[in-house]
Order: structure tokens, then sequence, then C-alpha cells
């Protein structure tokens, strides 16, 4: 076969679809020895994605078309008309998003989550009334749909109508040569070089977005937290400006504690197994998630992790992870309070890190595979 993949909404490689993309591809060049794949990417990404397989290829377009608007536009008109994509035998669009309406080929879609069903204020309208009511319909467009999650197979079958016997759950890998425990001493020694972090600390990995990842209500929970304990621990938000930023800041910034919320901004892939290694708790309080990455690599690097009790999040965490009603500040406070008084012993870190073993790339690369078969 030869297959098409559209890359276009890496953003710059700052997102977990990003991850998804970045990863899924570096072990289908690993497990597909067979079939040839041509990489839609705009040229300013182009590196993002390295080709170690003589099968594959890139197809660079202009920088500007990474533009979402643009992007949808280009999907929908130039991409069709050129007669590009019915050259491959299979088109793999990783994000919903950019299904074409007017098809020329078989079409694999992957489907996170659908969010903006669930929170009404994640966008602002003219991107929600797109996601509402366009959407849907590109959804129906797919010869067949991959999704991360039970949860979300559900919510696409009940909230889009689409047949459930072409669904695919796959669940995403972690990449094991990076989430992997690094000693606390050392990781939080390297973070006190790196950010000056010389405190205990929580964590919460997540883009700043407000109030999809509810940080807000995280904030009042710590407050909680420092009000009632003697405690030095701080809390460290590591994650990009995105959508509402600015209330997140503005929150921290009236907090009673908030010499003890620091903000880091992005954080490189291969800086977050210190983040994870070296708190006290991963904690994810996120509302809505399709899959919640951070859950399972903080666990593949021995962090305790609390998390939501929402969406996927529940499904993810399984029975090892305790979980909040992410909607109470008390309810998160209460569970950071107990899961920290009992202890994450040596016998419940093992198995988180046998636990985060079984999400493996390498299985996500052969079933994604299976699936391009299938259509």
């Amino acid at each position: 076969m030869h297959i098409g993949f559209s890359t276009f909404v890496m953003q710059g490689g700052r997102s977990g679809v990003a991850a998804y993309i970045r990863d899924l591809l570096r072990f289908l060049q690993l497990e597909d020895t067979e079939n040839t794949y041509d990489l839609l990417m705009a040229r300013n990404e182009a590196e993002l994605i390295p080709l170690t397989n003589p099968n594959f290829t890139k197809t660079l377009s202009p920088s500007f078309i990474n533009n979402p608007v643009v992007n949808v536009a280009w999907h929908n008109t130039v991409f069709p008309i050129s007669g590009q994509a019915s050259k491959y035998d299979v088109l793999h669009i990783p994000s919903y998003r950019r299904i074409p309406l007017v098809k020329k080929t078989k079409i694999v879609a992957t489907v996170h989550d659908l969010a903006t069903f669930a929170i009404d204020a994640k966008y602002d309208r003219a991107r929600m009334f797109f996601n509402r009511n366009v959407v849907p319909a590109m959804i129906r467009k797919a010869d067949h749909v991959i999704t991360v999650s039970h949860y979300t197979k559900n919510d696409i079958v009940r909230l889009i109508g689409y047949p459930e016997e072409k669904i695919s759950v796959v669940y995403s890998g972690i990449n094991k040569d990076v989430f992997r425990p690094v000693p606390k001493k050392k990781a939080r020694a390297q973070l006190e070089m790196l950010h000056g972090l010389s405190k205990p600390f929580f964590v919460y990995v997540s883009r700043l977005e407000h109030p999809a990842k509810n940080h807000v209500r995280l904030i009042e929970a710590f407050e909680k937290f420092k009000l009632e304990n003697d405690s030095a621990h701080q809390l460290v938000f590591a994650g990009a400006d995105w959508n509402g930023t600015d209330a997140i800041r503005a929150r921290a910034a009236e907090s009673p504690v908030k010499g003890d919320i620091l903000f880091l901004g992005f954080i490189p892939v291969k800086t977050l197994p210190l983040l994870y290694s070296g708190c006290d708790m991963m904690i994810y309080p996120s509302l809505f998630e399709g899959f919640g990455f951070p859950i399972v690599e903080a666990l593949a690097c021995g962090a305790p992790v609390i998390c939501s009790n929402t969406s996927s999040m529940k499904e993810i965490a399984g029975e090892l992870v305790p979980t909040f009603n992410p909607g109470s500040a008390d309810e998160i406070f209460q569970t950071l309070e107990n899961t920290l008084s009992k202890g994450w012993n040596e016998e419940r870190c093992a198995k988180g890190l046998e636990y985060a073993d079984g999400f493996d790339w390498r299985k996500t690369a052969q079933q994604v595979m299976g699936v391009y078969q299938s259509v």
C-alpha cells in the first residue's frame, strides 16, 4: 500500500496530538517494512519527524498552510482538487478537524476526544460552532476511525452516530526510552539547576488552558493544602500558554500562597522525567481528556499520581490511581492529602511501572497497520 499521513496539527510539537503523531510515525518506521508512506508536512515543521525508513518520504508545503483556518480549507479544496489524495491507497488524518469532505481515497481518521461537546467554553464561538456543527459531518466521511479510549469510542457512536463496527480503540503508547525513573535526589538536583526548584513540589503537566484544564481549581485546592498544613511544598505548572492563560495567571497572582505557585512554561519532552521523578505527586485535574498522556508518563517514572474521574481519565487510571471530581476543589484537596498521608510505597510504585509498561508504541503501530490493511 501507499499511505498518506497528514501531520498538519503538530503545533510546533507542543501538544498531545503532536506527541501522538511523532511517536506513532517513529514506530511505524520501525515496524513497517512493506508499505510506503508519504508524510504531508509544513516546511517549518519538517525537522520534527526524522526519517529512519527508506519507505518513508515527505511532501513539504509552504509554512503558512499550518494556519488552522488555511489548513482546513487546504484539506477540502487544494488537496482533493490537485489529485494528490488519489495517489494514496489510504490517507490517515490524525486530527478529525482536517478530514476532507470531498474524498478521493480511503480515509482513516484518529479521533482523540469530543471535548467541545462537553465543555461549552473550550474555544471561541466560531471554533465551537465549527466543532459542533461541521466536524460531525467530517467524521462521518471517514472509512474507519481510530480512537484512543473506549470512552471516546462511546462518544463517537452516541454524539456523531458513527457505526460502532467501524471504530478501533487503539491505546497510545509512551516513549520508554524517555519516560523511566530518575533517582529522586538526582532529579531534584538537576531541577534546581535548570529551574531553581529547591523545595518539595507537586506538578501538573499540561498546557495553560482555561477552563478546560482546570488550573484554577487546582490552585484553590493547593491553597487549602498550604493553609491547613505546615508544608514547604510548591505547585509547579509545566506547559505552554494557550487559550485562557491570563485567567490562570491572574488567579495565581492573587493567591495567598502565590510565592509557591510556579510557572515553568513549555518543558521539552526529555526534561519531563525529571519533573515526574522529582515531584512528590503529579496531579492531573483536567475536566476532559481523550487519553491523558501525563498520567501514564508519570507512573512510568515512578511518580505518585492522582487524577480526575471524568471522561477517559478514569479508564486510563485503572485501579491504581486515586481519582477525584475535578469540579470540586475540596475533593482535589482531600485526595491530595489522603494520598500524600498514606504514602506511595515501593510496592505501589512497582505496580505503576508495570502498568505503564503496557502502553507500548510498538503495539500501537502494529494495530494501526492492521487498520490500514482492513480498509
